[in-house]
């Protein structure tokens, strides 16, 4: 999602993944997915789990103070320290895993990880600290039976967001991603990171708690009016002037093009949007949670697995199941919101389908040479074109299937 973790490139998967269009290409009539039949919905839940638990604890042996990242292709499994933005996944996985089991052995597990990212909460250098910090301290927050340590999980938070907020730029309305070409910059992935400044603003209260909450909210509108395309779909990156807040235009980042649709950005939007309504209730965050998984469910059917980018159209080209999983999540979060009842009990359906295809063998495999929970996710194509298995897809594969 940020940096590249460049391995030797599979040349044959690379004839498959078109070279980026030219602006202003008309879009695709359809979007290559690959669906799954759909097995024994509870019996593939417990296999999973089971697969999980194994997968996890082999991933606990690594090096002190490292934290586990993915392996592309048959690659050697990578780690990272605590810094990296991949770093809450694992974490937030060993809570779901002590959450299923019970067991005080996943319990220290996850008491143990999670310490290890908390000082990262006073880091001002990211804007990914909703990934790093908040995922596993929420859920440490709700799960650890200890009253110490769920005070110092939402402590964390709340460090976490003042840190954040410290990135705000008033002329845009929005928590700095980065710096793209030079230029001051978004990405919708920090649709998953403003709203921990709503969370931690409820938890803060007073001046200092409403001003939190103020620009995780305002950072969300921010998207919604530049990122979510009139369709339903999104942008990956834009960039801004920061002196004046105008918007300058697209820069690419991932996907197939500046103006295509990337598939796991349209997942990170759709459970963005959806978790941002749940904490505010704002109307417009609900119409953006309900387009953005509208277009989803229109490109995606569910039990299917889309390709990388959305308007890719060759059924050979390189899967996306962290994608899916994502989005399965995010349905389930705005399932739960959503005012409508026909609207939640589709959105509803959509999840529990695609968490039954892929919990499939296809996606979750029983090998004992196999590192990670969910392969054939992808990372950063078209830089690296091959499929692999990384903690952010395993994390979100847990949370839905923790949540029904």
């Amino acid at each position: 999602m940020r940096r590249t973790v460049v391995g030797a490139a599979a040349l044959v998967l690379a004839l498959l993944v078109p070279a980026p269009p030219a602006a202003g290409t008309p879009p695709v009539e359809r979007t290559s997915t690959t669906c799954s039949s759909i097995g024994p919905d509870s019996v593939q839940r417990d296999r999973v789990w089971a697969v999980a638990a194994t997968r996890l604890l082999d991933l606990s042996s690594g090096a002190r103070g490292t934290y586990p990242f993915g392996a592309t292709g048959r690659g050697a499994y990578a780690r990272t320290n605590s810094y990296a933005w991949t770093s809450g996944f694992y974490p937030a996985s060993l809570w779901l895993m002590y959450e299923r089991t019970g067991d005080g052995a996943w319990l220290a597990r996850a008491r143990a990880y999670t310490d290890g990212v908390l000082p990262v909460a006073r880091w001002t250098g990211t804007h990914d600290l909703g990934f790093m910090v908040g995922l596993p301290a929420r859920l440490g927050m709700r799960l650890d039976p200890s009253p110490e340590r769920q005070e110092r999980y939402s402590e964390a938070i709340i460090t976490a967001a003042t840190s954040l907020s410290t990135r705000w730029n008033r002329r845009v309305e929005a928590i700095k991603s980065g710096e793209y070409g030079g230029r001051w910059g978004l990405i919708i992935d920090s649709a998953m990171n403003a709203p921990m400044l709503m969370e931690a603003g409820a938890m803060t209260g007073g001046t200092a708690g409403r001003r939190l909450a103020d620009r995780g909210l305002r950072h969300m509108l921010t998207l919604v009016r530049h990122f979510v395309r009139a369709d339903g779909s999104t942008a990956h990156r834009l960039v801004f002037n920061a002196r004046t807040g105008a918007l300058i235009g697209p820069a690419y980042g991932q996907g197939l093009g500046s103006t295509s649709t990337w598939a796991r950005g349209q997942a990170w939007a759709v459970n963005g949007f959806a978790q941002a309504y749940a904490l505010s209730g704002d109307a417009r965050l609900l119409d953006a949670a309900r387009r953005t998984a509208d277009y989803w469910l229109d490109h995606v059917p569910a039990g299917c697995v889309p390709a990388w980018d959305l308007d890719v159209t060759s059924d050979r080209a390189p899967r996306d199941s962290s994608a899916a999983a994502i989005a399965a999540e995010g349905l389930q979060v705005l399932a739960r919101s959503e005012p409508d009842p026909a609207r939640a009990a589709r959105y509803s359906a959509a999840a529990a389908v695609s968490l039954a295809a892929l919990t499939q063998p296809a996606w979750v495999p029983d090998g004992a040479d196999e590192r990670g929970v969910l392969l054939r996710q992808a990372y950063n194509i078209p830089a690296d074109r091959r499929e692999g298995t990384y903690v952010w897809g395993d994390a979100y594969l847990l949370l839905a299937l923790s949540r029904g």
